[in-house]
C-alpha cells in the first residue's frame, strides 16, 4: 500500500491538485473525530454537524463495547456523518443499487462457493501489488471496501471486464480519478440522453454576439469519456478505442460504488479503530496523513485512505450528478425559453456574490453552463476568461462608458467627463480581466441545475458542498 500511496500523492502534485500536510490546520476538520459529537455546531459548508454521534450514549451503542449487540445492514454506516449523507443524495441509484447487490450477492454464497470466491477474487480493500486474482473473472457488479461489520468485501462474479490495465497501473488509476475531480464526469453512450448541445440552444449562440465565440471554431457535442480520458491512456500506451468500454465499467461499477462506501464507512471505522485502542481521537489512532491515500482508489484499503480521499469521493459524486444535470439543460431538457426566463429572473439576478460587476447572468450564466457542457469544469476558469475576454471588454464598455439597449452609461457621468480615453481603456481591460473562482463557478451551477431541473429525472440537489471545508 505505501507504493500505491505515494504515487497517488505524487499524481496529485503533478496534476496541481492540492494535498494537505499534518501542519495544516484545516486537514483538522474531525468529520470523524471524537466519540460524540453532540457539542458541535452547524455551520453552512464547512458545518460538522454530522461530526460522532449524536450523544455519547448513541456513541457507545456505536463503538462502545456492547456495539456488537446491535446488527446492522450491509453498509449501514456506524456513524452518519455529513459525508455518508450526501454521498447517498449525490450517487445515482444505479451505485447505490450496485453497492447493495455486491453486499446480497455474496452474502447469498455458501460452503465451498464463498470460500472458492475469496480465493480467487481479489478484495477492493487489498493493494494492487497484493491482488493477484485475474481480472477477467470480476463483475460489472461489484463492491468497493469498507463493509459496515469491517470485514473485507468480495466482488460478485461475472464473466468481464478484464480491468487489469487499471489494477496494475497506480498512475493510471490517480490521473482518472483526478480527472473526475477536475474536470467533472464527460457524457458517454450509456446513462445520457443527450450528446450535444440543443439545436435552439445553439443557434442563439451563433446569432447573440456576446455569445458568438462559443460558436467559432467549436464543436458542439459535449465532454466525452475519450476528451477526458483519451490522452491518460495515450500517455500510458494503452489503446483507447479498445479500453473505452471497460474504462466506463470501472468508473461506473468500481470507482464510484468506491466513493460512496468510503463517505459511508470510513469515519466510523476510524472512530472504532480509536475505541478499540482506548483512545477518543481519530487523529491519534490512525496512521499519519502522509501514510493514508489522499484519493479514493477500490486498490486501498478502506482504512488506509485519509480524510482527503473522503472528501474527495465526496467531490466526484456530486460532480457526477452535476454535470448531468448541466447535460440535461443545455441538451435542450429544458426549453430555451425557460432557460433564459430563468435566467433574467431574481434567483440568479440576486447572486452577487464573488461576480464581476460586469456579470450578466443571461449572458455570463448561459456561457458557463454551455461552455461547461462541452469541455468540462475545469476549462470554466482555466481557458474561458482568455477566449471570452474580447466579448467582456465590449460588453464592459457599452454597459459602462457608451450606454447600451438604449440605456444611458452605468459610470457616472462625472467620472466619464474627467477621465481620459486611456484611463477608461485601462479600466475596462482591467474589469474584463475579473473572474469568478472556480468554487464561485461550481456553486453558481450548482444553484442553476438545482432550480432548473426540480421536477425531472435529471434532478439536481444543491445541498452543502461539504468537501470544500477540507479545502
Amino acid at each position: 500500500n505505501e507504493s500505491v500511496i505515494s504515487r497517488n500523492r505524487l499524481v496529485m502534485r503533478q496534476l496541481k491538485t492540492p494535498t494537505r500536510s499534518a501542519s495544516d490546520k484545516s486537514n483538522q476538520v474531525l468529520f470523524a473525530g471524537g466519540l460524540s459529537g453532540s457539542d458541535k455546531r452547524p455551520q453552512d459548508h464547512s458545518s460538522d454537524y454530522f461530526l460522532g454521534a449524536a450523544s455519547s450514549d448513541l456513541a457507545s451503542i456505536s463503538v462502545g463495547a456492547d456495539s456488537s449487540r446491535y446488527q446492522r445492514g450491509p453498509n449501514v454506516p456506524l456513524l452518519v456523518t455529513r459525508f455518508a449523507l450526501g454521498g447517498i443524495l449525490q450517487a445515482d441509484d444505479s451505485v447505490i443499487d450496485i453497492l447493495a447487490r455486491g453486499v446480497k450477492l455474496d452474502r447469498g454464497r455458501a460452503g465451498s462457493d464463498a470460500k472458492q470466491t475469496q480465493q480467487q477474487l481479489p478484495t477492493t480493500g487489498s493493494s494492487a501489488n497484493s491482488v493477484t486474482a485475474d481480472m477477467t473473472s470480476v463483475a460489472v457488479e461489484c463492491k468497493p471496501s469498507g463493509s459496515a461489520d469491517g470485514q473485507d468485501s468480495t466482488v460478485s462474479i461475472k464473466k468481464e471486464p478484464d480491468l487489469n490495465h487499471i489494477k496494475t497501473k497506480t498512475d493510471l488509476r490517480a490521473s482518472i480519478c483526478v480527472t473526475l475531480l477536475q474536470r467533472g464526469f464527460p457524457a458517454s453512450g450509456s446513462g445520457d440522453k443527450f450528446s450535444s448541445v440543443g439545436m435552439d440552444l445553439w443557434k442563439e449562440c451563433m446569432s447573440n454576439p456576446a455569445l458568438s465565440f462559443l460558436a467559432t471554431n467549436e464543436p458542439n457535442h459535449f465532454f466525452s469519456m475519450k476528451d477526458a480520458f483519451g490522452c491518460l491512456y495515450q500517455n500510458a500506451e494503452i489503446d483507447w478505442p479498445e479500453h473505452a468500454g471497460l474504462l466506463e465499467d470501472y468508473l461506473r461499477s468500481v470507482l464510484l460504488p468506491h466513493c460512496l462506501g468510503l463517505c459511508l464507512n470510513l469515519a466510523g471505522e476510524q472512530t472504532k479503530l480509536a475505541a478499540d485502542q482506548g483512545k477518543s481521537d481519530v487523529y491519534v489512532a490512525r496512521p499519519a496523513v502522509e501514510d493514508l491515500c489522499p484519493l479514493p482508489d477500490p486498490f486501498v484499503r478502506l482504512s488506509d485512505h485519509s480524510e482527503q480521499a473522503v472528501s474527495n469521493a465526496y467531490a466526484i459524486l456530486r460532480r457526477v450528478r452535476l454535470m448531468k444535470s448541466i447535460r440535461f439543460i443545455v441538451g435542450g431538457g429544458v426549453p430555451l425559453g425557460d432557460l433564459k426566463e430563468f435566467l433574467r429572473g431574481p434567483t440568479m439576478r440576486k447572486q452577487t456574490m464573488g461576480v464581476p460587476v460586469w456579470w450578466c447572468p443571461w449572458i455570463h450564466d448561459l456561457v458557463i453552463l454551455v461552455y461547461t457542457a462541452v469541455h468540462g469544469l475545469q476549462s470554466v476558469t482555466s481557458e474561458l476568461p482568455r477566449l471570452q475576454q474580447q466579448c467582456v471588454e465590449d460588453h464592459v464598455r457599452g454597459t459602462f462608458v457608451n450606454g447600451a439597449n438604449g440605456k444611458s452609461p452605468a459610470l457616472p457621468s462625472s467620472f466619464l467627463k474627467r477621465a481620459s480615453e486611456e484611463e477608461l481603456d485601462a479600466w475596462v481591460k482591467m474589469q474584463a480581466q475579473e473572474f469568478p473562482t472556480p468554487a464561485v463557478i461550481e456553486h453558481r451551477l450548482a444553484l442553476m441545475c438545482s432550480q432548473l431541473t426540480m421536477n425531472s429525472s435529471e434532478r439536481y440537489d444543491h445541498i452543502p458542498m461539504f468537501d470544500e471545508a477540507m479545502s
